[in-house]
């Protein structure tokens, strides 16, 4: 391969990986309702995020399917299991 197109190929890769980085970080996000439905805002976590809260019982789905938070304050620190 010649130098330009080598340059060429890095250019389009590093480009895609950019993109999609771009992509997980900004419109990978949910909706979590507090604990309590007393009128609170609903507030967004990233996918991150919820994965975390999810693996040491923080979320839950409720009857509607909407993801509630099963604590206030601090998140667990281990998995309830």
């Amino acid at each position: 391969m010649k130098r330009n197109t080598k340059i060429f190929v890095f250019f389009i890769l590093f480009l895609l990986g950019a993109v999609l980085i771009t992509y997980g970080a900004v419109f990978n996000s949910k909706n979590v309702l507090p604990q309590k439905d007393d009128g609170s805002p609903v507030f967004a976590k990233s996918e991150p995020a919820l994965i975390k809260d999810a693996s040491v019982g923080g979320l839950m789905r409720d009857e509607s399917g909407k993801i509630k938070q099963t604590y206030t304050g601090k998140p667990p620190k281990a998995c309830s299991t």
